[in-house]
């Protein structure tokens, strides 16, 4: 039996001999960029925790080599002049501006500050209590002040005020709130974290962001997404 050929020279044989487009290269049109990320840090109602806090993980994503900017203020009022793609911004934003503008259903998890300092601790509860209710997953980031001698067992250490700080508010939230939240501790970026591995607690921090869809690429209003 013979197999019939097209021959080159006719129409449909132009057709078959045309190159073959790589189908990836239609992605190319979608302009595609890394996603601009958002870190809820909730305002501390007293003291400097959540402005330490804002300042370690500033140190921390220029030492990746992340691009980082701090806004107040609800998205869509930003500056236009932040990280573009692929940055952080580091909204510190008070408890009750965060849970009113939240939706649950976006996922992304705020982040309270705690020191060793009595004020913060009982900010940190009350920003856990209202976020909790709130139908949030918030995360407590300590900051271990590594100057100071270490609590702890099995390699986890942290500073003594700091580790009693902590034993507090999770037995609190466990007797009032029926839950004990996730602890990340991030050290200067500087020194050693209290906890090992400390560029992996930052990547774990920065996997806690909501990304920002920018319509268009370019200006337009920022939603989470």
């Amino acid at each position: 039996m013979r197999t019939r050929c097209t021959r080159a020279g006719s129409p449909k044989g132009l057709r078959m001999l045309e190159p073959v487009h790589d189908q990836a290269a239609g992605l190319l049109a979608w302009n595609l960029q890394p996603p601009t990320r958002v870190l809820a840090v909730v305002a501390t109602e007293r003291g400097s925790a959540s402005l330490e806090l804002l300042w370690r993980l500033r140190q921390g994503c220029e030492a990746i080599g992340v691009a980082s900017a701090v806004v107040e203020g609800l998205p869509g009022t930003w500056p236009d002049d932040g990280p573009q793609a692929g940055g952080v911004w580091l909204w510190h934003t008070p408890v009750n501006t965060a849970v009113s503008w939240w939706p649950v259903e976006d996922g992304g998890r705020p982040l309270v500050a705690l020191t060793a300092e009595p004020a913060a601790l009982v900010a940190a509860y009350r920003a856990l209590k209202v976020l909790r209710q709130a139908g949030l997953q918030p995360v407590v980031v300590a900051l271990p002040d590594e100057a100071q001698g270490c609590a702890g067992a099995r390699g986890d250490c942290a500073p003594a005020p700091l580790h009693a700080a902590l034993s507090a508010l999770q037995r609190t939230c466990q007797a009032h709130l029926g839950w004990v939240p996730a602890v990340w501790r991030l050290g200067y970026h500087e020194y050693p974290s209290a906890e090992p591995g400390g560029e992996a607690v930052l990547y774990k921090i920065l996997d806690a962001a909501w990304t920002l869809d920018v319509p268009g690429g370019e200006g337009g209003g920022r939603r989470p997404c």
